[in-house]
């Protein structure tokens, strides 16, 4: 990123309609010059170079404007953009599929925008198919760059060849486009979307697809809309009163593509002091978290009302593609070299750690291995060191940053699922583990926090879990394993844990409770930690009247029942029955 001195210029970028800041200069000669290469990108209408005062882009005034370059209306070229891989397609489905459409709305994002119309839209709407192929070379340019990359993944073919499947590939979408043409189709706007659903299903014939049908139907409506957000208001409408799974599964699709517009993710996201703050933004957007408080009396009319409906339905896991484009979203631009602050490199710094809090929460990283991936290249970025030398410095001063050992833990295992962990970084993971959980002393030296004991055994018990779903091999989990159920079963002995739960003067009832607590799975995993507390359960169990010892303290014989079968709910949970 550019650093700060004593002046800060701004580079802005003036893409569908709507001004945004996209790098940083100290002097105006290099805003200038980083403006112009601003200027060549795909999309780009215009720029402009401002002195940073705090005032908002959007309240600029003629005199603020140090420099600007606007593009002629017609100048703007429609051309393929670059991809940096592609997945393989072995059957035409394959493009309907998330990673196919995924590839399709990066490669065409400069036509799409132009046409706005989304990805879905060109694959089923024979009239649209139609014009992309009467474009010239875009089809020709996108088959030519993803055969190169499958071939390269393919023993058994070479690029020509591959280049040849995926142009049959392209006419089967377009017969299959053409054809629905020559089928009767309900209209949504005149039959209602659940009613327009149900007359698909029962009109079905032998050898039709139902999925492709209803998003046929859905297409037919959303390319007569030319408005991205219009597009977005009209299937969250749709999928507010959607009664079937599978068709919301198909409006899943569209609003993901239709999210793949910079104009709706900044219309979702309202006005963002930095790129950082606007990605913290869309995490949480994406896991569900509103962004804003919800009016008491929500109405259509509400110019929120999209958005906050869009939430709601990611919060109930109805829209899972949506949510992951906006967490890929995410992911390319962390690992951009794009800055995530307009201030200088500790600001920078800053900025990530709030962003590090939201995408590796506890014991996940949201994004998995790609996302792992992307915070090392960042990291590298910020120490301001590159090579494999600098993504080694990268992972090994992550660490540090994360703090809390669950979190250490996600970041390393899900790292070793990356392409990055599996080659480069392989044995530093292993050595960080071994660090983190060998090297230590004990339980304490693990878990610094001044935490309650259950709280803190059940952090310690997160890292045994991740670690027995991670992609270490057996001997190395197995290792790992048995020395943290070390570290727990010494834990509860030097700290008489199990003698100050199990002191006779609290009544029964809640001894037995809280012992069995101990050995709940996110408690404590199977070992030598949960055998000390499951010995002591087992030794009440054999005293004879255990159960009326249990309740004897209870006075209402109701409260009893139920607490005798509360008991044995978590005894039977806690695999004391078989």
């Amino acid at each position: 990123m550019f650093g700060r001195s004593n002046a800060v210029f701004e580079i802005l970028s003036l893409r569908d309609g709507s001004w945004s800041i996209v790098a940083t200069a100290t002097s105006k000669d290099e805003g200038q010059a980083e403006a112009l290469k601003v200027m060549s990108r795909a999309g780009t209408e215009g720029v402009r170079v401002i002195k940073d005062t705090g005032k908002s882009i959007h309240d600029l005034k003629p005199e603020d404007i140090l420099f600007e370059k606007l593009k002629p209306k017609g100048e703007e070229k429609v051309f393929i953009q670059n991809i940096d891989d592609a997945p393989l397609c072995y059957e035409v489905s394959d493009f309907y599929e998330g990673e196919g459409r995924l590839t399709i709305n990066r490669l065409f994002r400069t036509y799409l925008d132009k046409n706005n119309i989304t990805a879905s839209e060109a694959l089923h709407s024979a009239r649209e198919m139609k014009r992309l192929l009467d474009d010239g070379t875009l089809i020709f340019s996108a088959v030519a760059k993803v055969s190169t990359f499958q071939a390269a993944k393919l023993e058994d073919t070479n690029a020509n060849e591959r280049r040849e499947t995926l142009f049959a590939f392209v006419d089967h979408i377009n017969a299959a486009a053409q054809k629905t043409l020559q089928r009767p189709m309900p209209r949504i706007r005149d039959a209602g979307f659940n009613e327009a659903v149900a007359e698909l299903k029962a009109s079905l014939k032998d050898g039709e697809d139902r999925g492709y049908l209803i998003r046929s139907a859905i297409a037919t409506e959303l390319v007569e809309n030319r408005s991205y957000l219009g597009k977005l208001a009209q299937t969250v409408d749709w999928a507010v009163i959607c009664d079937d799974p599978d068709a919301m599964l198909d409006l899943d699709i569209f609003i993901s593509d239709i999210m793949q517009n910079a104009e709706v993710l900044k219309d979702m996201l309202g006005h963002q002091r930095d790129t950082g703050s606007a990605l913290v933004a869309m995490i949480c957007f994406s896991s569900g978290e509103p962004l804003g408080e919800e009016p008491e009396n929500l109405t259509p009319e509400h110019p929120d009302y999209t958005n906050i409906q869009l939430c709601k339905l990611i919060a109930a896991g109805k829209l899972p593609e949506t949510q992951a484009v906006l967490v890929d979203r995410v992911r390319r631009q962390v690992e951009s070299i794009s800055p995530l602050s307009k201030g200088d490199r500790e600001e920078e710094r800053e900025v990530f750690q709030g962003l590090l809090h939201k995408l590796i929460p506890d014991g996940h990283v949201v994004g998995g291995p790609d996302m792992a991936e992307a915070v090392t290249a960042r990291q590298s970025t910020i120490i301001n060191k590159g090579g494999q030398k600098g993504m080694k410095e990268a992972a090994a001063s992550m660490l540090p940053a994360l703090a809390d050992p669950a979190r250490k833990a996600a970041y390393l295992l899900t790292l070793l699922e990356s392409k990055l962990g599996k080659d480069l970084l392989r044995s530093d993971i292993d050595s960080h583990l071994d660090a983190m959980l060998v090297g230590t002393p004990t339980l304490n030296h693990l878990v610094r926090e001044k935490l309650p004991p259950n709280k803190k055994m059940a952090k310690v018990t997160q890292i045994f879990n991740r670690i027995k779903e991670s992609a270490l091999p057996e001997p190395r989990k197995e290792e790992l394993t048995g020395r943290i159920d070390d570290l727990l079963a010494s834990y509860i002995v030097d700290g008489k844990i199990l003698d100050k739960i199990d002191k006779s003067d609290k009544p029964l009832h809640i001894r037995a409770f809280m012992l069995v607590s101990m050995v709940q799975p996110e408690m404590l995993p199977k070992g030598k930690a949960s055998n000390l507390a499951r010995q002591i359960i087992v030794n009440h169990l054999k005293r004879p009247n255990f159960e009326a010892e249990l309740v004897s303290q209870i006075p209402d014989p109701q409260d009893q029942a139920n607490t005798l079968r509360r008991f044995h709910e978590q005894l039977n949970r806690c695999g004391f029955f078989g």
